[in-house]
This record gives C-alpha cells, sequence and structure tokens, in this order.
C-alpha cells in the first residue's frame, strides 16, 4: 500500500519553493531605517542634558564604502540639537562594531590643501571665555563611495575621508565632497550606551 503523496518512498509532490528568497538578517547597527529613534546614555548625553538617557530621531543616513572601510554616520536630532552616531564596521569580523558619537563641527568650501596638522579650539566648560586647543594629526586619506539617505529620497557620491586623530583620542573625520568639506568631530562610546527602535522601512529602503 502506497503512502499517500508519496511513490516508491519519494513525494510527489516535490520540496515546497518560497515566493522569494529569504533575506539575509540585517545587524541592527547596519542601515538603521530613517525615522527610527536612537536612545543615548552616555556620559556626553547625561552632561549636556542632565538625563541619564535621551531619544533622537533619524533623519538622515550617510553609508561609506570602500575596499578597506564600512562606515555608517547617523545625524539624529531632537526639538533643539542634533548629533552624529558614527558605526564602524571592525575588519575581518562580520558583526563587530565600533560606536563613536560626533558632531558636525563646521561645513564649508575647500580653499587651501588640508594640511597634516589642524588645531580646533572648543569653549573651556571650567572657565569662561577661555578657549582649550586641541591638536588634531591626520593618520589616512580613504576615498569611498557615499551613499546619502534622507526624507527627499537616496543618492551616491564619490568621497575623501580625511582621518585625523589627537593624543588624547579624540576624533576628527573630514569629508570632501567635490569641493565641499564637512568636519565631524567626536570620540569613541559603547554600544551599551545606544538603544534602537527601528521604524518600519520604506519599500524604496530594503535591500
Amino acid at each position: 500500500m502506497a503512502l499517500f503523496g508519496r511513490k516508491d518512498g519519494k513525494s510527489v509532490f516535490g520540496s515546497r519553493k518560497d515566493a522569494e528568497p529569504k533575506k539575509p538578517e540585517r545587524h541592527e547597527l547596519a542601515d538603521i531605517p530613517l525615522d527610527s529613534m536612537i536612545e543615548l546614555s552616555d556620559i556626553i548625553t547625561y552632561e549636556e542634558t542632565g538625563d541619564t538617557s535621551h531619544a533622537f530621531k533619524l533623519v538622515i543616513r550617510k553609508k561609506y564604502e570602500s575596499d578597506s572601510l564600512r562606515r555608517y554616520m547617523y545625524h539624529i536630532r531632537d526639538a533643539e540639537e542634533e548629533v552624529v552616531i558614527g558605526v564602524d564596521h571592525v575588519a575581518g569580523t562580520k558583526d563587530d562594531y565600533e560606536i563613536s558619537r560626533w558632531i558636525v563641527d563646521d561645513e564649508c568650501e575647500l580653499g587651501d590643501p588640508l594640511p597634516d596638522v589642524m588645531t580646533l579650539y572648543f569653549p573651556n566648560p571650567d572657565s569662561e571665555g577661555e578657549d582649550i586647543a586641541v591638536e588634531y594629526n591626520r593618520q589616512d586619506v580613504v576615498p569611498a563611495t557615499l551613499t546619502l539617505a534622507n526624507a527627499e529620497g537616496e543618492e551616491k557620491f564619490d568621497v575623501e575621508l580625511h582621518e585625523y586623530a589627537s593624543d588624547n583620542d579624540e576624533y576628527m573625520s573630514i569629508e570632501l565632497c567635490g569641493d565641499w568639506l564637512t568636519f565631524y568631530v567626536g570620540g569613541l562610546i559603547t554600544q551599551s550606551d545606544i538603544e534602537i527602535y527601528p521604524a518600519m522601512e520604506a519599500p524604496s529602503e530594503r535591500k
């Protein structure tokens, strides 16, 4: 007696195929959808807001790609300020990332070539009217492809990233896009300092 649906021990229906192949799982730090809420609980957020944690909305996503680099810069905003969260994939690993917190310090047109050493001045929180000088040394120049996503859509650009660091582990990354410079300054935070509440992805954002 033959088993229903089987002939000579084999299924007569064949194996069921999914309507479309399954997409790989997206790591929570990669390609975060626009309009997601990102909650920060790092020490700088506490010093600036007085809150142990503070929520921001993701409004711009920048993704930089090259042979040696995969980096996201997430521009997040609340009613009063904009902060940038950096996520760098650690080369040679599958799912290890470095997390950083930045601000956009300046934007301007390129004049003279960028120097190997740059000094920036920041207000001294302990002495009103005085500045603190921070000297940054260029570590690398990385050509990359930038994919910029915002509420208006998505565009690609060829850019250069000029990477600087100070002796106190403070960082500056300068994005050169055409003749336009964007100066990011910041430092490392930990993954425990960030909580992500993803928004529903729009169809155009799905990979």
